[in-house]
């Protein structure tokens, strides 16, 4: 992976982790929380998107009287999107227009991810009329609730046809979906991993398959190497089992697989993103 886009990912992650964190101190209205973290990914979505597609919030309807739970981030057609739709605030979205839908949450509790598999149940009922796929949903969560184990153990609860088809969580950089999806194979298989922070080796460049962890003597939950600050993810109950992780790299991987599956369903051009994310900068440790 480019070094340059290395950096201004591994920024972009912090910047977005520093400002969730301190408008969420600053405000204790769990409400207002919640809209200002959608916000702040809505902000980085659309800096991705071609102005031939759209993003808003609400609900998703199909001509049958059905209707998906509240959205909170509604990526939809923009050159067709019905007019009688669009004479107030977006809220009602038809299902024919949405390419995808996100959910966002400040913690991926257990409760949350119920939330979400809920959402996707809801999206998955509606029958579009021209035949198509109802919109897929992603997930992308500021922080994790325990350990990855603990994370993976929540994830693989559900059947997989009740998943979100992508999960995020930032910090400390989970990864979650097909490997077709985070790593572009031909395999449909669902795991679960963190982006940790790889070995360098003298000119720079990420060597495949090493990892940097902490040292037994730093047991402290974030880690600075470089002059930047990491989190450090716990692979297990050995502290052996500690890695460090890299929230960038976990966002950027997410953000093109977030391309990727708009591709899919739309005539967007493929990503430029997926240029700078090559081997082995989409290599995960797998916890599934």
């Amino acid at each position: 992976m480019s070094k340059v886009v290395e950096e201004y990912w591994s920024g972009v992650a912090r910047r977005l982790q520093e400002e969730v964190d301190t408008f969420n101190k600053l405000i204790g209205h769990a409400g207002e929380q919640g809209r200002e973290n959608e916000l702040s990914l809505v902000r980085l979505i659309e800096n991705l998107l071609p102005s031939t597609v759209g993003v808003g919030s609400g609900m998703v309807i199909d001509s049958h009287g059905n209707y998906s739970k509240q959205m909170d981030i509604l990526i939809y057609d923009v050159s067709s999107q019905p007019s009688i739709m669009a004479q107030t605030n977006q809220v009602i979205f038809p299902v024919e227009c949405v390419l995808l839908a996100i959910e966002v949450k400040t913690t991926l509790t257990e409760e949350e991810l119920r939330d979400c598999v809920a959402k996707r149940k809801s999206l998955r009922n509606l029958s579009p009329g021209n035949d198509g796929e109802a919109p897929c949903l992603a997930v992308m969560a500021y922080h994790a609730d325990g350990m990855a184990p603990t994370v993976t153990k929540n994830i693989l609860s559900h059947d997989v046809t009740d998943r979100p088809e992508l999960i995020c969580v930032v910090e400390p950089g989970i990864i979650a979906g097909s490997k077709r999806l985070v790593y572009r194979d031909d395999c449909d298989d669902f795991i679960v991993g963190v982006a940790g922070l790889h070995e360098m080796d003298r000119t720079g460049t990420r060597t495949s398959g090493n990892f940097q962890r902490p040292t037994e003597v730093e047991t402290q939950a974030h880690i600075l190497r470089a002059g930047s600050s990491y989190p450090v993810a716990r692979l297990g109950l050995s502290r052996k089992d500690r890695v460090i992780g890299e929230p960038g790299r976990a966002l950027l991987i997410f953000c093109a697989a977030i391309m990727d599956m708009l591709t899919s369903v739309s005539n967007l051009p493929q990503s430029v993103i997926n240029y700078y994310l090559q081997d082995p900068a989409r290599e995960l440790l797998e916890t599934s």
